[in-house]
């Protein structure tokens, strides 16, 4: 047993070495013309993908890659337009259980220049995904990288199974998901649908409806209005601060901790400190904060 291991390591040793001595680089080039109706499909097997919104009716497409010649070599880029828009796709041929190493030190990266008006729906399986300055839908999905957007106004819906997601200027509906690290989302007007399996959750500055829960962490918000807030976590605390005068319904309730309010509040129930229901600001859209594993606090922004 002690000897196939030895082998086995022995051949992943010199396949790493082998990608390693044999590195290369390449560029991958392509331009199309992006007439208005049409969106930008992207699929790639391996690597990140930038989207850069811009004023021009062409969607500009750029790969760099690095790594050994035999993988470039199985690496397939296609750019071209179709009856839906245009459509990237990067496909790679595997050959063998020992590409999953090989692989791994490859790096590919995709950038994209589209119009700011072009919807995008991204499709990756091996690295991060960022988009910036659209005024259009963003769709995408990622299983090995974190997320990145910025000045989206659209509606958006991202998920990534291994990374944070982090948002700036968000300005429509917003539905993000990770199942592996933190959300943070700063400076949005739109509402916001916010889920993680493995991280905090932290959102500032904000000026829509707000439902985010975490199964991992504690959750921040701070906000500029109350359209209906739910915020729930099964392993740390909440923190949700508010404008001084806002109104709302509030429950709040936890298992592992205590609730506090420093608004003036109309209670209707209290129970030892660990679930609280009333009013602030004589009542308005709800505010439901509940927790598993922490304590809840309530009160006016600084």
């Amino acid at each position: 047993m002690a000897t196939s291991t030895a082998k086995i390591l022995a051949i992943i040793a010199a396949t790493l070495c082998t990608s390693v001595a044999l590195a290369a680089q390449r560029t991958f080039d392509k331009q199309l013309s992006a007439p208005p109706g049409g969106r930008l499909t992207f699929d790639a097997d391996v690597g990140s993908v930038t989207i850069v919104g811009r004023d021009a009716p062409e969607v500009v497409v750029h790969a760099k890659l690095e790594g050994s010649e035999s993988l470039l070599d199985r690496l397939h880029i296609r750019a071209e337009q179709t009856a839906s828009g245009v459509t990237v796709a990067a496909r790679a041929a595997h050959n063998g259980w020992l590409d999953w190493f090989s692989w791994g030190s490859t790096r590919v990266d995709f950038t994209i220049e589209v119009p700011r008006n072009y919807p995008v729906d991204l499709r990756t399986s091996g690295g991060g995904i960022d988009v910036r300055g659209l005024n259009a839908t963003v769709l995408g999905k990622t299983s090995g990288g974190g997320i990145r957007l910025q000045n989206i106004n659209g509606g958006i819906n991202m998920h990534t199974s291994g990374g944070s997601i982090d948002g700036d200027h968000l300005n429509g509906p917003a539905e993000l998901s990770s199942s592996g690290g933190p959300i943070d989302v700063t400076d949005s007007t739109g509402n916001l649908d916010l889920d993680t399996s493995g991280g905090g959750i932290h959102v500032q500055n904000d000026d829509g409806t707000v439902q985010a829960h975490t199964s991992g962490g504690s959750i921040r918000a701070e906000l500029r209005s109350n359209h209906g807030i739910s915020l729930s976590t099964s392993g740390g605390s909440i923190t949700l601060l508010l404008p001084q005068n806002t109104p709302g319904s509030l429950d709040a309730e936890t298992s592992g901790g205590s609730v506090t309010s420093d608004f003036p509040l109309t209670t209707t129930h209290f129970s030892s400190g660990s679930h609280l229901q009333g009013t602030i600001g004589g009542g308005g859209a709800p505010i439901s904060l509940h927790t598993s594993g922490g304590s809840i606090r309530l009160g006016p922004e600084s």
